[in-house]
């Protein structure tokens, strides 16, 4: 009994040190998981996914001057909150679409050649579905889907459950996002959104995902 003990002490010192010594793959593992990135090449459209700026839109505008599509489409989040309020009060802040639509146009993207989808959503499940929609009816066959690093992964498996195979997309991670698989458990912000990220991730597997799947048959 107390060489069972012992063997299985050290069998539990053993587990804890090759988890040590093995955490920096494990993490660089965890973090890469969420960075999916497609070969870019020519397609109908870029589109940015809101979120995050200036990052992602540098990579449409990067895309866009590499000549690999003719045109940069916009997503929009709804209005930020004490918006209306403020600007009653005569004051202004840019929305995000704007600021890409200005950031965009600053960088040589002529205003033509840039669209806004009208539907403002509030979450990547109702801004692809929004999407796909807006797509369809102005007959886009291919697009260069532009998001942050680490919401890459959710983005490709939400957009490919609710397009099909007739929508043809390549995601394209923003080479400007700091976010690095091998080093996101250094800071607090990354930490937070790696976390964020995995239980979104697993809400789309467990129920979004059945919900999407179920609405488009």
């Amino acid at each position: 009994m107390r060489h069972a003990f012992v063997w299985g002490l050290l069998g539990l010192v053993g587990v804890g040190v090759a988890s040590y010594v093995g955490r920096h793959a494990l993490l660089s593992a965890i973090g890469g998981f969420l960075i999916v990135q497609d070969e870019a090449r020519p397609a109908d459209a870029i589109v940015v996914l809101s979120g995050s700026l200036p990052d992602r839109i540098l990579e449409a505008v990067d895309l866009y001057q590499a000549h690999l599509a003719p045109r940069i489409v916009l997503t929009r989040e709804q209005p930020l909150p004490g918006l209306a309020a403020l600007r009653a009060r005569g004051a202004t802040l840019p929305e995000h679409h704007e600021q890409n639509i200005s950031i965009a146009e600053q960088l040589g993207v002529p205003a033509e050649a840039i669209d806004l989808m009208p539907t403002a959503t509030t979450s990547t499940l109702a801004e692809t579905r929004a999407l796909v929609a807006y797509l369809r009816q102005r007959n886009v066959h291919s697009i260069l889907l532009v998001t942050s690093k680490a919401h890459a992964r959710r983005a490709q498996l939400i957009f490919r459950a609710l397009a099909g195979p007739d929508l043809h997309m390549a995601v394209c991670p923003s080479r400007y996002d700091p976010f690095a698989a091998e080093t996101w458990w250094h800071e607090r912000g990354f930490v937070r959104r790696v976390v964020i990220e995995y239980g979104k991730l697993l809400n789309f597997m467990v129920l979004d995902r059945w919900l999407a799947e179920k609405s488009q048959t």
